[in-house]
C-alpha cells in the first residue's frame, strides 16, 4: 500500500516564469480528478429511454404471486416505459394488486376465472354472471376478459354465461377481450356481427390465423380490434419470423392502421391447459417478449409503428383513463 501525505500543509514549490508560487497538493489532485472525470463523462454512452407502449394483454395470477409481487411486476413495466397497461387476473380480485400498485394507468378487466378452479368448466357455472355484474357495478374494473372460445372444446357460442357475459359488456359499456382458437375466422364472425354495438379486442390476432383470415374480419365487424400478444416465438409464433415482417402483414396494418395494438401475455408454457402444480414464471421473459415487439414495429412506417406501440391503445381505452 503506499501512503499518501494529505496533510493541509503538505506543499510543494512549483517554478514559473512570473515567480515562484506554492500549490497546494489538495488543488493538484482536484484539477487531476476533474479532468479524469470529464474525460469519463464525455466518453460514457448515454442510455436513451425507451418510447413508450401500451400493453394490452397482461397476467398477474396466483401462480405467478408465488414468485413475483405486483410491486416487482410494476417496477418491469416502468422499466419498459409502459404507459397504459390492461391486466386479467387469476383469480380476478388479483388484478386489483396491480393497479393498487402501479395507479390509474393499470387497467384491471373483470376475469370469467373469479375464483380458483373454474378455468375449465367456468361456462357451466351461472355464478360467473352474478359475479360479472357485482364487479363491473363496482366501477373497479373496466372490461371483461380474456374471455376463451375454442372451436370443438367449448363453450360454444350461444352458451348462456357467454351470452349473459356480453350483455353486461353492453350494459355497462365496456370491451371484451375474446381469445378463440380456431382454423378459420368463420368461428368469430356471429359473436361480433351479432353484437355490433359491443366492442371486442381479439386476443393474439386469432392465434394461429394469418392476414388473409385476419382482414375479412375486421372488414365485416368494425366493432372489432386486434391485439398481437402471444404472437410471438415462444407462443403461437408465425409471426415476424427473425424479427422480420411479411408484406402481407404490413399491408394488413396499412389497411387497419387505428386497430392494431400490442401486448406481451407474460404466461410460460402457456400449452399447458392447467398448471396448478408449478408458480408460472412469464415474468421472467418480459423483456426480451416486449423487445420483439419493438423490433418488428421498427419497419413500419413511423406514424404507423406509434399507432400499434401506443396511440391506438390510449383511444381505445381513453373511458378508463378519464375515471
Amino acid at each position: 500500500m503506499v501512503a499518501i501525505n494529505c496533510h493541509p500543509l503538505h506543499r510543494r514549490k512549483i517554478s514559473f516564469k512570473d515567480g515562484d508560487i506554492y500549490v497546494s497538493m489538495y488543488v493538484r489532485l482536484a484539477v487531476v480528478f476533474g479532468i479524469v472525470l470529464l474525460a469519463a463523462c464525455q466518453s460514457a454512452p448515454v442510455k436513451q429511454k425507451l418510447p413508450p407502449i401500451a400493453d394490452v394483454h397482461l397476467h398477474f395470477n396466483w401462480n405467478q404471486e408465488e414468485i413475483i409481487s405486483a410491486e416487482e411486476v410494476i417496477a418491469i413495466l416502468r422499466k419498459q416505459n409502459v404507459q397504459l397497461a390492461v391486466v386479467f387476473s387469476r383469480p380476478s380480485a388479483m388484478a386489483m394488486k396491480m393497479r393498487r400498485a402501479g395507479g390509474d394507468w393499470v387497467i384491471p378487466f373483470w376475469s370469467p376465472y373469479f375464483k380458483p378452479g373454474i378455468k375449465l368448466n367456468w361456462f357451466r357455472n351461472p355464478d360467473v354472471v352474478t359475479e360479472a355484474r357485482q364487479a363491473l357495478a363496482s366501477g373497479q374494473y373496466y372490461g371483461i376478459g380474456e374471455m376463451h372460445l375454442v372451436a370443438g372444446v367449448g363453450p360454444r357460442r350461444d352458451n348462456p354465461v357467454v351470452q349473459g357475459l356480453i350483455s353486461l359488456a353492453r350494459e355497462f359499456k365496456v370491451p371484451m377481450n375474446v381469445h378463440t382458437d380456431a382454423s378459420r375466422h368463420e368461428f368469430f364472425l356471429p359473436v361480433c356481427k351479432d353484437n355490433p354495438d359491443v366492442r371486442f379486442l381479439w386476443a393474439h390476432a386469432g392465434g394461429v390465423l394469418q392476414p388473409d383470415e385476419i382482414g375479412p374480419l375486421m372488414d365485416k365487424c368494425p366493432n372489432v380490434w386486434v391485439e398481437l400478444s402471444a404472437r410471438d416465438p415462444w407462443h403461437y409464433g408465425g409471426f415476424a419470423d427473425d424479427d422480420k415482417l411479411t408484406g402481407d402483414w404490413i399491408n394488413l396494418f396499412e389497411r387497419f392502421p387505428d386497430r392494431f395494438m400490442v401486448g406481451v401475455d407474460p404466461v410460460w408454457n402457456a400449452f399447458q391447459t392447467y398448471r396448478w402444480y408449478e408458480a408460472d414464471e412469464g415474468w421472467s421473459h418480459y423483456t426480451k417478449i416486449n423487445q420483439f415487439h419493438r423490433n418488428w414495429m421498427s419497419q413500419l412506417d413511423p406514424a404507423l409503428e406509434k399507432k400499434i406501440r401506443i396511440d391506438n391503445a390510449r383511444t381505445f381505452f381513453a373511458y378508463a383513463l378519464k375515471k
